[in-house]
């Protein structure tokens, strides 16, 4: 009697504990394991063993504690488990564990007995609310701890949590930025299967917030496991069935009335004409969720669907460029029967050792745009219209295996289709926009833009070993991709128009030189920009990986990780187009318990981290798109279409004469191969870094925790399109000498020569190999670095929770990383940036992501049993 006594007074406080650390955990590690020591007085611990039960599936798995007292339960879900210790068929301890996303466990059981076991009695068991066996950085946090909360419903608002995250530009849509990087720089999981934007790098694909379980946000220091994303992770994994069926219905209505009134821009300092209008910016939705889980057999196989059906309205104005007023006010209007997410999720635990897990979602959207007319403040007439194809489906095949104690395999299977494709319903009125001063700017009869298939196919595997070796634990993996696109991009009408003033002595910048108006007065001038082109493209992407995680003592850890990764990329003709090796990538950390009680934390990480080429860049330089921009002089416009009439090269009015010297030719049909498009000493995009940061438990209430951060870019690739590259960009690493293949076109650093310019098709000219010196290229070495410190306070009780961050950070250097805010460039990798030497001058500085203040305030409290109230702030 006074055995069970003593260990429901132990179970008590370690449910206390329990709940501190779902809080506190926020330290995250890949494995979700439960582990410890069992120590006994006066016995040996041989002959116990030890078993954990998910309290919510049955799922059961048993092991032996082995002669130094330690046990260790790799790779659970996650959920609340029941531990027990027995000898033979006698319970000697039984408590209860909840393990979350990514975090360790830690369980110490100090037990006491008497002859032949006749008597146990737990005299002590302790857990440590830190993960000391973890030295990465980041939030783990789960859908019951959100649900208390007013965060909004989308995974960036939940990365947002973390320290070191902060908003990325509207330009780009929601997307977070991690430690200064681009937002074009991150990697997104859910269920172990890779959902990130592979086209551009930009945002993840999701599912309805009702499926969602948990979340684990890492912003630096992670494994050699992860890799792909020199920013930051979002790892997260979705409910599942239980023994118990449980239904679901939620609704979610966000109307247009609670919003802001958006503001209206005007030129000439304010007291001209509207240029931009977000007075008619509005947003409504409709989101219903229906969903079910439960057993299909009880404690062997379960299933939990979702269906989300969701209606929305949307109204803006726009169509203008940085020179050009709003002149297009669109209503996208969403249907819920088109809109319809649907997704499940198949347990099998085979037995207490093996399961496999079936997930798939569909997101696929239809949502109708309707165009109008506006012009200052006023709606016109509807001008056209368009259908707009997002998303598609996913689906991932996942197996855990437990070999033994001390072996265990997990590997995944899984494949992501997406949409994106505009179906135009005019297709004979080209875009026309008029950055003139004038009360009646040109106007075309249509939205414009351009039409063609666009699609990606992403098929993915990997491999992951895990071995236990007394103090080591090695995991080591391969991690496949293959990354196939589709996107044909012709010009509506077959042109895009610009209409400009070209002022007296201003300059228009032709390939062949700047045409200077020396005429004594202002020209009119039309720019046509042809963007024709496009096919299918690929990428193949693989990784291997080896990781020690060694307990060098019971309070210091070291992980000592390696990991080298692969890119190669493949145009429309099916050549290689890039290919990189990385170097052997170093992924190394430390933790140290300096007081040996659990309750403090010095830890730091040592890593580099390595970015592939994305899809967009394949696209851009080897899908036969041809990017040519003619300038010419006009007699008259057609009232109706917008089209110029009358057209003349500029040069014929200012220059030498002719079409080719009127021309910037950004791109042609041409698909290069790698010697004309990759330097031979370029190295893939790459960031450093080094984190230092110390946390301590000060009592059952709070935990205080503070980190220094610093990332370099190490080497930066990015296209350099100047005359030594024409007509072809190249890939390089900017301030350093580059080697490469001319194609037809020749500048010899003082004339063209003679190459012929009807002669290009991206095939390396024999002896045109040609190393190019800094000085001649002209580009400064690329720089960008962040640097930041962090400081948390976590607070918890029974009925009060709360979480205050506030981070300094400094993010300078001479350019962003993959995309551009300030003129909202998403084309990852080769944005304008180091193009040319001039778009360099004044680029150093304070990036676009540069928040030197940031303060995170959020939690919530138990007012009574029935009521909940949350808080979450940013500053």
């Amino acid at each position: 009697m006074k055995k069970n006594t003593r260990i429901n007074n132990v179970m008590k406080r370690t449910l206390v504990s329990i709940a501190v650390t779902g809080l506190l955990a926020t330290t995250a590690a890949y494995a979700e394991d439960i582990k410890g020591t069992v120590k006994m007085d006066s016995s040996t611990v041989t002959g116990l063993t030890i078993k954990a039960t998910n309290t919510e599936t049955g799922a059961s798995r048993t092991i032996s504690i082995n002669e130094q007292g330690s046990y260790r339960f790799a790779k659970l879900p996650s959920g609340i488990y029941n531990v027990v210790i027995t000898k033979g068929d006698k319970v000697i301890a039984k408590e209860s564990v909840r393990v979350s996303l990514g975090h360790n466990v830690v369980r110490d059981f100090d037990l006491k007995s008497s002859a032949a076991y006749e008597t146990i009695t737990v005299v002590g068991s302790s857990i440590s609310t830190l993960d000391l066996s973890s030295s990465d950085s980041g939030l783990t946090i789960g859908f019951d701890q959100i649900d208390r909360m007013p965060i909004a419903r989308n995974i960036t608002s939940i990365a947002l949590l973390a320290p070191g995250t902060v908003k990325g530009d509207s330009a780009f849509g929601n997307t977070a930025s991690f430690g200064g990087s681009s937002v074009a720089e991150n990697a997104c999981y859910i269920n172990g299967l890779e959902v990130t934007n592979t086209r551009q790098g930009l945002g993840c694909g999701e599912v309805p917030f009702e499926f969602y379980k948990e979340f684990q946000v890492k912003t630096g220091g992670y494994s050699a496991k992860f890799g792909r994303a020199t920013g930051g992770t979002i790892n997260s994994v979705t409910k599942g069935g239980t023994n118990e069926w449980k239904f679901k219905a939620s609704a979610i209505f966000q109307p247009s009335s609670l919003e802001e009134s958006g503001q209206i821009s005007r030129g000439n300092n304010g007291a001209g004409k509207i240029f931009r209008d977000g007075s008619y910016d509005s947003s409504d939705s409709t989101d219903f969720t229906l969903s079910a889980g439960g057993p299909l057999i009880e404690d062997t196989l379960f299933f939990y669907g979702i269906i989300n059906p969701k209606s929305s309205k949307a109204t803006y104005t726009g169509g203008g460029n940085e020179n050009s007023a709003d002149n297009l006010y669109t209503v996208n209007k969403k249907s819920a029967g088109d809109n319809i997410f649907w997704g499940a999720k198949i347990d099998w635990d085979i037995n207490d050792n093996h399961r496999l897990s079936l997930f798939g979602y569909s997101n696929r959207s239809d949502s109708l745009s309707n165009y109008f007319d506006y012009k200052d403040g006023v709606i016109g007439a509807r001008k056209d219209g368009a259908l707009l194809k997002r998303g598609g489906e996913a689906l991932s095949l996942t197996y855990t295996g437990i070999i033994t104690d001390d072996f265990n395999i997990t590997a995944m299977l899984g494949s992501i289709k997406t949409e994106y494709e505009t179906q135009s319903e005019n297709l004979l009125c080209p875009s026309v926009s008029d950055s003139r001063t004038t009360d009646n700017p040109v106007t075309g009869c249509g939205a414009g833009g351009s039409y063609g298939a666009n699609n990606d196919d992403i098929t993915q595997f990997r491999l992951d070993f895990e071995y236990t070796l007394a103090d080591h634990t090695i995991i080591a993996g391969v991690d496949y991709q293959e990354r196939q696109s589709a996107k044909v991009s012709r010009p509506i009408g077959g042109h895009s128009y610009t209409y400009s003033t070209l002022g007296v002595d201003a300059k228009w910048q032709a390939d062949q030189g700047a045409l200077l108006n020396s005429t004594g007065a202002s020209i009119d001038i039309v720019e046509d920009r042809i963007f024709d082109g496009g096919g299918s493209f690929n990428s193949d992407l693989v990784a291997y990986y080896i990781e020690d995680k060694w307990a060098v003592t019971d309070n210091l850890t070291l992980d000592i990780g390696f990991r080298v990764d692969s890119f190669d990329s493949y145009g429309t003709t099916g050549k290689l187009l890039t290919s990189f090796t990385t170097d052997i990538a170093p992924r190394l950390g430390v933790t140290w318990d300096p007081t040996g009680e659990g309750d403090s934390k010095l830890y730091a990480t040592l890593g580099r981290y390595y970015l592939p080429v994305a899809n967009n860049t394949i696209f851009r330089a080897a899908s036969g798109v041809s990017d040519v921009t003619t300038a010419y002089t006009f007699a008259g416009i057609d009232s109706a279409t917008g089209i110029p009439t009358g057209l003349q090269p500029l040069a014929d009015t200012v220059g030498t004469g002719g079409l080719g010297n009127s021309q910037q030719v950004s791109g042609v049909s041409a698909v290069p191969e790698q010697a004309v498009f990759q330097a031979e000493e370029a190295d893939p995009f790459a960031k450093n870094e080094l984190i230092i940061g110390y946390q301590q438990v000060l009592n059952d209430e709070y935990t205080i925790g503070i980190k220094g951060t610093y990332r370099e870019v190490a080497t930066a690739l990015d296209d350099y399109c100047g005359r030594y590259a024409y007509p072809t960009c190249v890939l390089i690493n900017p301030g350093e000498a580059s080697t490469w293949y001319k194609d037809a076109v020749y500048w010899d650093g003082e004339s063209w020569g003679d190459t012929d310019w009807d002669a290009v098709d991206g095939i390396p000219d024999e002896g045109s190999r040609t190393t190019h010196s800094v000085e001649t290229i002209g580009l400064e070495k690329a720089n960008n670095e962040y640097t930041s410190l962090e400081t948390t306070l976590n607070y918890k009780t029974d009925d009060f929770r709360y979480t205050f961050t506030y981070t300094w950070s400094r993010s300078i250097g001479n350019f962003e990383g993959a995309v551009k805010s300030d003129i909202g460039q998403a084309d990852a990798g080769i944005t304008q940036d180091f193009d040319f030497p001039a778009l360099m001058d004044g680029a150093d500085g304070y990036q676009p992501n540069d928040r030197r203040h940031v303060f995170n305030f959020f939690g919530s409290w138990d007012a009574t049993e029935d009521l909940v109230i949350g808080w979450n702030s940013t500053l």
